[in-house]
């Protein structure tokens, strides 16, 4: 039998996967996944527990891209009503969070390849990109795990 493939970035140090309280798969981009995802890491780490985001397909391109932030929910919500209610950015929700350690993002690394998107890119987007035998590890190893 193959040995599996090593993940591209090591997994030691900084980036390496923990026990965290809460595991987030996230895989839609839509404007109402991406605030979901925000506001959940954002509420779990604001409660001093860790949260570890794992990001697969649309979430991964939004995260990696820029896109995050964009205001482009779906009707019957408008990016006007969100603006005119005061919605700030949904990266500085989960801000906080990331600068005590508390959220970690990490890429799929298969999702990354089939999206396209450049290894150096999205390496400086998230805390390490993985492969699947990280991630069910990951897994096994939450106290909870919730797919958006």
């Amino acid at each position: 039998m193959a040995e599996p493939p090593e993940p591209i970035a090591s997994i030691e140090g900084h980036g390496a996967p923990r026990d965290a309280k809460l595991l987030i798969l996230a895989h839609g981009g839509t404007w109402d996944r991406r605030f979901q995802i925000s506001s959940l890491a954002s509420s779990v780490a604001g409660a001093g527990r860790a949260v570890d985001v794992a990001l697969f397909f649309a979430a991964l391109r939004c995260w990696v891209t820029g896109a995050w932030d964009t205001l482009d929910p779906e009707p019957p919500l408008g990016a006007d009503r969100l603006r005119a209610l005061g919605m700030p950015p949904l990266s500085s929700m989960i801000e906080p969070g990331r600068r005590q350690g508390l959220i970690r993002f990490y890429a799929c690394s298969a999702s990354m390849r089939l999206n396209g998107l450049d290894a150096a890119t999205t390496q400086a987007s998230v805390d390490a990109i993985l492969g699947w035998q990280s991630f069910s590890r990951m897994i096994e190893q939450a106290q909870s795990v919730v797919t958006l």
